[in-house]
């Protein structure tokens, strides 16, 4: 017999049973009475119980894999026949997309993958297979291949991932063992991003339209204006959290990109921006920082010298201003210093936080005007700083008169007239000696007039020395004056008085003086001395045994003072000494002659 009408043949055949088939349905004649054969089997998916309005796949080559179909298989739109004695006739499964349709991102790279298997046959899921694919299934990157299996879901190998997300599709197929259902797609899919998020990148202004802050270069703006992106394309990012100074919290602040500093927020100092992101899955990035430098305080100024109205002996003096600014830092070129409004070149050092200036010109006598700005390195400017100081390098001019300049004097005490001139700071002190050495006089005020200063009790030419200092401190020459000192002083002598050794207690001396107009003055033993009187005799009773001493001495008021000074007494008083009793008696020495009592320096 030809394959052609072998072909029409079997084709003929399996019209007949077919149409046996569906008379046998039609008719009411019991499904189970057509199945006894072993060997065949009839399921009518449309009008048995399967599900009058149940659909399948259409019956194409991909749906004939598995057992006990044979590539004589034949398809229609609800069931399917096999060539054979008897046909046999099977509902298709219907699988349907049970996860990872919705086309969100997941962070997961190992999706489980899940559908639903019916099956009006109630035969039971033999095999699966599973494709996913990043690019319309043009190439898959998970092809699992027929799997047997009941399983309904699959969880996938690591998935290639990116943070700004791909785009998967899958697509699913199962069979009862007898036929496939076809390739059911999940059409919207889901994104697969990476876990870890990248940090966001942040910028400042000075305003939202304003000129761009540099990150850790000082300037001037205290309420920035800070913006940001997150640096991965089409991330699925949920919000911000950011703060000021501190790791921010949990809690989205903003789902915005810019922020704007509030004034009077951030004192000046190192500021530092805290920003994190997160994503769709509530994950955060890591925390990223922007330091804002802020400086809008001008710098301080200190003491200086010389100080304000301060009198200095120099015309190129040293001029100090303490200057410090704990931010930006004093700028070296911002220094502005004046004197009597001519600029002059100042440098600033920076460990002693000082600003120094030495003009280069000598400056002239008197009052001298110092004006000073400093800058700090973002143009924050001090206050304006005036002050003056008054230079005067010209010494004092002066003059001394010894007692109204006599030319002789019989006393060491003289009196001395002082004058002496300083056209700028005046004068302030004086020193007065008697050597012209200065070793070890004190300054003093200057006065007009010294009394009663003792020249040096020798006869012959005095001079008294004197110098003067202004109230800068400049110190004159030395200017001197002289005077003649003739000493005159009596001579003292004993005329009478008791015996070297005597039984006596009783004592009674007399004396006189070689100068006429004198007073005595005496003392008996350890005595203190007695008042100047003009008596010539003294007397003591009630000595007690031993030896004894008694000294007298002459003076004379030769100024006329009222008073007897130093030198109108006789240098050498007169003395005498004695014992009384006889027995254990120390005989006294005998007394030396008396000195000449006049001295003419030479």
């Amino acid at each position: 017999m030809s394959k052609k009408v072998s072909k029409d043949y079997s084709l003929a055949v399996k019209a007949v049973i077919f149409s046996v088939a569906v008379f046998f349905i039609v008719s009411g004649v019991s499904f189970a009475a057509v199945s006894e054969s072993k060997s065949y089997k009839l399921h009518a998916s449309v009008m048995d119980g399967g599900g009058s309005t149940g659909t399948s796949a259409s019956y194409t080559s991909e749906n004939t894999v598995g057992a006990p179909l044979d590539p004589q298989s034949v398809s229609g739109t609800n069931y399917k026949t096999d060539g054979g004695a008897l046909s046999s006739f099977n509902t298709i499964p219907t699988v349907a997309i049970a996860s990872h349709n919705d086309g969100v991102v997941i962070y997961d790279d190992t999706p489980t993958l899940q559908w639903t298997y019916t099956d009006k046959d109630n035969n039971s899921q033999h095999y699966y297979q599973i494709q996913v694919s990043n690019d319309n299934f043009v190439s898959t990157v998970v092809d699992t291949g027929v799997v047997t299996s009941s399983d309904i879901s699959y969880t996938t190998a690591n998935l290639p991932i990116t943070e700004s997300g791909l785009t998967y599709r899958w697509r699913v197929r199962v069979s009862d063992g007898f036929d496939y259902s076809g390739w059911q797609e999940a059409t919207n899919g889901f994104r697969v991003n990476t876990v870890t998020m990248e940090m966001p990148i942040i910028w400042a202004r000075v305003s939202a339209t304003g000129n761009e802050i540099a990150e850790e270069l000082w300037q001037n703006d205290g309420d920035p204006y800070l913006y940001w992106d997150y640096p991965v394309t089409g991330a699925e990012v949920a919000g911000y959290s950011y703060a000021w100074g501190s790791v921010p919290d949990d809690e989205i602040d903003t789902i915005g990109v810019s922020y704007q500093t509030p004034q009077g927020l951030l004192n000046d100092g190192v500021r530092e921006f805290f920003l994190r992101a997160q994503n769709t899955a509530g994950t955060w990035s890591d925390t990223a920082s922007f330091q804002i430098w802020v400086d809008r305080e001008e710098p301080v100024v200190g003491s200086y010298s010389p100080v304000n109205s301060e009198l200095i002996a120099t015309d190129v003096p040293t001029i100090s201003v303490a200057v410090s600014d704990i931010h930006s830092g004093v700028n070296p070129d911002g220094i502005e210093l004046r004197i009597n409004k001519a600029k002059v070149s100042a440098t600033y050092d920076d460990g002693a936080q000082d600003v120094i200036a030495i003009p280069k010109i000598a400056l002239g006598e008197g009052d001298n005007v110092v004006s000073l700005e400093v800058n700090d390195l973002v143009g924050n400017k001090s206050d304006l700083l005036v002050w003056s100081f008054v230079i005067d390098t010209v010494k004092p001019t002066g003059v001394i008169v010894i007692n109204n300049e006599d030319a002789l004097t019989n006393s060491i005490y003289v009196n001395l007239d002082l004058s002496a001139t300083d056209s700028t700071s005046g004068l302030n002190l004086m020193a007065i000696s008697n050597d012209g050495v200065f070793d070890s006089e004190p300054w003093e005020s200057f006065s007009m007039r010294k009394e009663n200063w003792a020249l040096d009790a020798i006869s012959g030419t005095r001079k008294v020395f004197v110098k003067f200092q202004d109230k800068a401190g400049n110190i004159s020459e030395i200017f001197n004056d002289t005077i003649e000192l003739v000493i005159v002083a009596p001579d003292t002598i004993i005329t009478s008085g008791p015996s070297l050794q005597t039984k006596s207690t009783d004592a009674l001396f007399t004396f006189k003086s070689t100068t006429s107009g004198s007073v005595f003055r005496w003392k008996f033993d350890a005595e203190e001395w007695s008042e100047w009187s003009t008596e010539d005799t003294a007397s003591k009773t009630g000595l007690s045994k031993g030896n004894h001493y008694f000294k007298v001495q002459a003076a004379k008021d030769v100024n006329n003072s009222g008073e007897i000074d130093a030198d109108e007494i006789d240098p050498v008083p007169e003395e005498r000494t004695w014992t009384i009793g006889k027995e254990d008696v120390v005989k006294p020495e005998i007394p030396k002659k008396k000195p000449f009592r006049f001295w003419k320096e030479e």
